[in-house]
């Protein structure tokens, strides 16, 4: 009896084939890059883009002026807290 199930061995023609379309696209690729790099060099270089372009807000808000409003807020509420507390007690 001969196994029908057993696959034929894959020729090896066809495998460098694969190979070599594989290094020849990796080329080809590696050749647009360069010819993009060489462009952006002939424009002068890499033009970061702005803040603005990114999505970044910049506000005045450090943590020293958030904490130093924060303790502001507490500091007042505090005081209205004490000077109900002390009418309270005079009535």
């Amino acid at each position: 009896m001969t196994d029908d199930a057993t696959p034929a061995p894959p020729d090896p023609d066809d495998h460098v084939a694969r190979l070599q379309a594989q290094i020849d696209a990796a080329k080809a690729r590696r050749a647009g890059y360069r010819a993009q790099a060489a462009e952006t060099v002939s424009r002068g270089g890499f033009v970061r883009p702005t803040d603005e372009e990114l999505g970044i807000i910049k506000t005045d808000d450090t943590v020293g002026r958030i904490a130093a409003d924060t303790s502001q807020e507490i500091r007042s509420r505090l005081s209205r807290l004490t000077s109900r507390l002390r009418r309270t007690r005079k009535k």
